[in-house]
């Protein structure tokens, strides 16, 4: 008797689960089905700017790409004819574009999310193209309305094609690439760059001219770059304020631990000064000028 007690109860509750199990199938299954059939009530993009405030592709460019993909006003369709993952690619194969993100929220908007690659600099070739690249060695093009504040680095007489940075071919456009990826990536030396120039001569160095003083900066190649910039720091840190900001024509990193400035005064524009590392004090020659402990 306990036993067919036993056997109902089980057999009750599990009427009651499949009951319950089988009512939110059905609540899913038309909640869905309304949603699939929902008219789009809008969209909304967000595009993540560069530095706060910049942009190299605009709202109405990314709604341009998306009503091309779709083939159709997107706001106008129902949200069961829109494959979000295509839409997503066709965003994503912008060289602009790092990702893009598509879904709808609980009010039928859809929301499209958008991260722009981020440029470390802007290149222009003597051929006349210009374009910049950004943290990955890639291209991106330079669309008419929008500017990134990046170094342009002028005097390129390299032809950019795709693989360039990852080739073991010598190239002085790899070589500032990698110049302009470290700077990008320190605080100091971002805010002090505004442009790089690679000289016309044999040994193509790289010159950097700095946003602020009147000296250039002769980098060089890009062997030995964390120490040439850990010597310019040090320079600017411990020798500008001592020496003067005006007092030289150009800084020369090429050589091992020291920084060499060309004095810009005319009559003393022969002269060389070696700063060394951890120096302090200054010692005058007959041809130059060097500072010392």
């Amino acid at each position: 008797m306990d036993s067919k007690k036993i056997n109902m109860k089980r057999v009750r509750d599990a009427i009651i689960w499949l009951t319950l199990i089988a009512g939110i199938a059905v609540v899913l299954f038309f909640a869905i089905h309304r949603k699939a059939n929902a008219e789009i009530q809008g969209m909304e993009i967000t595009i993540e700017a560069i530095n706060g405030k910049e942009y190299l592709i605009s709202e109405k460019e990314v709604k341009q790409i998306l009503q091309l993909a779709a083939g159709k006003s997107i706001t106008k369709a129902n949200i069961k004819t829109l494959n979000l993952r295509k839409l997503e690619a066709k965003l994503n194969k912008d060289k602009r574009i790092e990702r893009a993100d598509l879904y709808f929220d609980s009010n039928d908007v859809l929301r499209v999310w958008v991260i722009q690659k981020k440029p470390v600099m802007r290149v222009k070739e003597i051929s006349g193209s210009e374009y910049y690249i950004d943290q990955s060695g890639n291209q991106i093009p330079v669309t008419i309305g929008s500017a990134v504040r990046v170094p342009i680095i002028t005097g390129v007489r390299d032809t950019f094609y795709s693989g360039i940075m990852q080739s073991n071919k010598p190239s002085r456009l790899k070589d500032v690439f990698q110049v302009m990826k470290y700077v990008f990536g320190d605080l100091f030396l971002s805010a002090l760059i505004e442009q790089a120039h690679i000289e016309a001569d044999d040994e193509q160095d790289i010159v950097l001219v700095p946003k602020v003083g009147r000296e250039k900066v002769i980098f060089g190649d890009a062997n030995n770059i964390e120490a040439k910039f850990d010597n310019l720091k040090i320079f600017y840190r411990d020798g500008m304020p001592k020496l003067g900001w005006s007092r030289y024509k150009t800084l020369n990193l090429k050589y091992s631990k020291q920084v060499l400035g060309m004095l810009a005064n005319p009559e003393m524009a022969h002269r060389v000064m070696p700063v060394m590392k951890d120096s302090l004090t200054a010692e005058v020659t007959d041809n130059k000028q060097s500072i010392h402990n």
